[in-house]
C-alpha cells in the first residue's frame, strides 16, 4: 500500500475451517500439520530476512499478561463457575517472550486458505509482530474449528523452535494454549450472553466465531488437555470441566 493504491493477492482455495468440521479426522490432522509446517515457514522467513527485529514486540507487558492470565476469572465471573486461584507470577514466567521470532498471529484456521494443491497459505496479517513462535500453533490448535484429535502436541513438537528444548517447548506451548482457549472461549460466552446457541453453518460461512454448543465443548475439552500437561495450570482441568457442563445446560 503506497498511500493510494493497494495490491493484494487472490488466493483461490478453501477457507481451512471448511475442511476441519467434517467427519474426516485424517484430513483435520493432515491440514492442521500442513498449515503448522506454514507457519513454521514463515518464522524461518521472518528471520532470515530480519523482519523479527523490525516489527512491534507483542504480549511483552506485564499488564497484557496479567490480563491474559485473567480470563478464566472473567468467564467465571459471567457464568458464575468461580476459576480456581493460580500461581500468576508462576505462570507468566513460563509464557514471558524472550526469543522474539516474527509471528502472525491471529493465525487462527479462519486465516487460512486451503489451495487446489493441498498446500496452505495464510491472510489477514495485520496484528503481526515479534514474540514467541509457539503463539502461532497455539491460536491455531486452541480454535474452536479444531476437533478433537489425538497428538496435536505432536504438531506442536514436530513445529517448535528449534532454541527451544522439548520440555521447553512443550511447557510454554501448554501454558500459553491455555489461556488463549480461554480467549477464544470468552468470546462464545460474550456473544453468546446467555441467549440461544448461533447457527452452525452460519458461523462457518461467514467466518465467526462458533457460538454454538460444539464450539464451546471442543474450548472446553481443549482447555482440560492443554492445563493437564503441568502444575501450574493443573488446576484449570476441572474448571474447564465443569464450565463445559454449565454451558451444556444452558
Amino acid at each position: 500500500y503506497d498511500g493510494v493504491w493497494l495490491l493484494q493477492e487472490f488466493i483461490d482455495g478453501t477457507r481451512l475451517p471448511h475442511l476441519l468440521v467434517g467427519d474426516d479426522r485424517e484430513l483435520s490432522r493432515t491440514m492442521l500439520s500442513r498449515a503448522a509446517e506454514a507457519l513454521s515457514q514463515i518464522h524461518q522467513i521472518g528471520a532470515e530476512s530480519g523482519l523479527n527485529l523490525r516489527v512491534a514486540r507483542l504480549g511483552a507487558t506485564d499488564r497484557w499478561l496479567g490480563e491474559l492470565i485473567d480470563t478464566p476469572n472473567r468467564i467465571g465471573e459471567v457464568l458464575g463457575v468461580a476459576a480456581p486461584k493460580l500461581d500468576v507470577a508462576m505462570i507468566a514466567e513460563v509464557i514471558a517472550a524472550d526469543i522474539p521470532c516474527f509471528v502472525k498471529w491471529d493465525a487462527r484456521p479462519g486465516n487460512a486458505v486451503v489451495r487446489k494443491d493441498g498446500s496452505v497459505a495464510w491472510f489477514d496479517w495485520e496484528h503481526c509482530g515479534a514474540r514467541n513462535a509457539l503463539d502461532d500453533l497455539a491460536w491455531l490448535l486452541g480454535d474452536e474449528y479444531v476437533p478433537d484429535l489425538d497428538g496435536l502436541l505432536d504438531i506442536v513438537a514436530a513445529n517448535a523452535p528449534g532454541q527451544m528444548s522439548a520440555d521447553a517447548a512443550r511447557n510454554y506451548f501448554a501454558a500459553y494454549a491455555t489461556f488463549h482457549t480461554s480467549v477464544r472461549l470468552a468470546l462464545v460466552v460474550h456473544h453468546k450472553d446467555g441467549g440461544a446457541w448461533w447457527d452452525e453453518k452460519k458461523c462457518l460461512d461467514d467466518d465467526k466465531v462458533r457460538v454454538t454448543a460444539e464450539g464451546a465443548r471442543v474450548l472446553c475439552a481443549r482447555g482440560m488437555e492443554f492445563s493437564g500437561v503441568q502444575a501450574s495450570t493443573a488446576p484449570l482441568v476441572k474448571w474447564f470441566e465443569d464450565v463445559g457442563a454449565t454451558l451444556a445446560a444452558g
